[in-house]
């Protein structure tokens, strides 16, 4: 089968590797001169990407062992956990190296224009020349903007993204550790985060849907930090009315919104999607169906998001206190915050006082 893969980022070029692998004909086409660059994310990964039984050496930069979680008046940590931080040129450039060796193939400098009928357009834009492609399968993994879903009309007029900013420092960190900060002077609708990539450098940013720069600025001189690098982007909302598979379209990754809205966090679920997606075509089964587990956990992100957007500096304050009990920590520890169902039943059954925040769903 004939496929063509919009967006040679890591969830697009491991979907390559994975129909590729399986027989069929897969054309990669990505928009920049190089697969990495520019820098967009934070790069930091839960330990389920342990999942996915694949070598980290070439892109592991840190594994941290300790979250740090500051409200305005409260400090909680959380030992026991495992976090992967990888260089996100290096990780981008792995899933391309691995979708290349089963030969899929990468153009880069080519750019989706538009679509006409059943062929779409595709730009070499270093020649300046058009292509007209008809593939049996056209699968947009080309960021939250999405122009593949936009020319297939599938672009959900409800969707929303954050502008995220991001700057590599020098201090003195705890390598092992990284902080999160919220509150309504830091972050109003998310938080800001410090990653260490070693004792003397990290990565230093924030999320929001409206003043990133301003938030970011104030955060950075609150802390006397001064940036060596900047980086940023849009970041995707999850959309759970965002169509997933229209005629020979479909949709992964940021170009499907499918990142979790409580961290804003979407290569593990990307990397998933990519699995079921693959496994969809080849046994000709329903996708969004078969992402039905996955759907509910980006539902329940969206939920939990929903009430945290809601909090004064009082509920951060006062959900930090119940948070701390040891009981509550425990049951944290034992689990990554990719699958909140678990953390939230558990939590509930030991600690009724959550139910007050539910308030904040309706």
């Amino acid at each position: 089968m004939d496929i063509t893969i919009i967006g040679a980022g890591p969830i697009g070029c491991y979907t390559g590797y994975l129909l590729a692998k399986s027989g069929h004909t897969v054309n990669i086409y990505e928009n920049h001169a190089q697969v990495g660059l520019p820098i967009q994310c934070t790069g930091l990964l839960t330990a389920d990407f342990d999942q996915f039984n694949l070598p980290k050496e070439s892109f592991l930069i840190n594994t941290l062992t300790t979250i740090e979680v500051y409200t305005p008046n409260n400090k909680i940590i959380f030992p026991n956990q495992k976090e992967y931080l990888v260089c996100r040129k290096k990780f981008d450039q792995f899933f391309a190296n691995l979708a290349q060796q089963t030969c899929a193939i990468i153009h880069l400098n080519h750019s989706f224009q538009s679509r006409e009928g059943r062929n779409i357009i595709i730009k070499d834009t270093k020649k300046g020349i058009l292509k007209i492609l008809t593939p049996e399968i056209i699968i947009a993994s080309d960021g939250p903007l999405s122009p593949t879903a936009k020319a297939f009309n599938v672009y959900h007029q409800n969707r929303k993204n954050y502008s995220g900013i991001q700057a590599i420092v020098n201090g003195q960190f705890n390598p092992d550790a990284y902080q999160t900060f919220f509150g309504q002077e830091v972050c109003p609708d998310l938080f800001a985060w410090i990653v260490p990539e070693s004792k003397t450098q990290a990565r230093v940013g924030l999320a929001s849907q409206k003043n990133t720069k301003e938030l970011f600025d104030v955060f950075m001189n609150k802390h006397h930090f001064q940036a060596l690098e900047i980086q940023a982007g849009l970041i995707p909302l999850y959309e759970p009315k965002q169509i997933l598979h229209h005629d020979n379209l479909y949709l992964l990754g940021d170009a499907s919104s499918f990142v979790k809205a409580t961290t804003l966090g979407g290569l593990i679920p990307g990397l998933k999607q990519a699995e079921i997606l693959a496994d969809s075509i080849n046994h000709k089964k329903n996708y969004q169906k078969q992402l039905n587990p996955l759907t509910k956990k980006m539902k329940l992100h969206l939920k939990v998001h929903t009430i945290l957007t809601k909090f004064t500096d009082q509920d951060w304050d006062c959900l930090a206190h119940l948070i701390n009990q040891p009981k509550i920590k425990k049951i944290i520890e034992q689990h990554t915050r990719e699958n909140p169902a678990p953390i939230l039943i558990k939590s509930l059954l030991k600690e009724p006082r959550f139910l007050f925040y539910f308030k904040h769903l309706f």
